[in-house]
């Protein structure tokens, strides 16, 4: 699945009340490939790369295509795609300050959601929709998210497991049923079987 996001202009006077407008992009994003899916402002991140731009490098380097092992100063070693992915893969050859698509397209760097959803299309239509990502702020109102390399490294994007936080405490005044399954679960947890209501 090809996905297409067109950034859409900010409407004036709307409200950025869910984070700073420096850290927010200029304009909604509205993706084409979900219809149904809300406009949404994505957190840039160019501004907190180190090696960014990267032509201040690469411009004096000669570009090589070549698949290898790399002596260099940033992320030699990619633990993504099991082997299948390397450094061309997702960057651009000839312009380094730019990523790519699978189709060769650039892609800014606040834009890798859609160099990430060229092969993580799930987890990309469940960003896209809210369900998986980080959002700024309210969950109310205009939509605010985190872009994917945010939470994940590109070069080692699995996040180690952790341990659940405890669930919520039951409000004052509810008590659990003894002698049903009540009894074993929280009560925010069951609604028990129909027998039971």
């Amino acid at each position: 699945m090809l996905i297409c996001a067109v950034v859409v202009p900010a409407i004036s006077g709307l409200s950025r009340a869910n984070a700073d407008d420096a850290s927010v992009a200029a304009g909604p994003v509205r993706f084409e490939g979900y219809p149904d899916a809300p406009e949404v402002f994505v957190v840039p991140r160019k501004d907190e790369l180190f090696f960014y731009p990267c032509d201040q490098c690469h411009a004096a380097m000669e570009a090589n295509p070549e698949i290898r092992k790399l002596d260099t100063a940033h992320h030699a070693e990619i633990d993504h795609g099991r082997g299948r992915i390397w450094c061309l893969s997702c960057h651009d050859l000839e312009n380094r300050n730019f990523l790519k698509t699978l189709l060769d397209e650039p892609v800014d760097f606040d834009e890798a959601y859609i160099v990430c959803g060229g092969c993580h299309s799930s987890q990309h239509k469940d960003w896209v929709f809210g369900a998986h990502g980080k959002r700024v702020a309210a969950w109310q109102g205009e939509r605010t998210q985190y872009n994917c390399a945010h939470c994940h490294d590109p070069h080692d994007p699995a996040i180690e497991a952790r341990a659940p936080e405890p669930g919520p405490r039951a409000r004052a005044g509810l008590e659990l049923k003894t002698g049903t399954m009540h009894e074993a679960s929280p009560v925010w947890g069951s609604h028990g079987t129909d027998s039971e209501k």
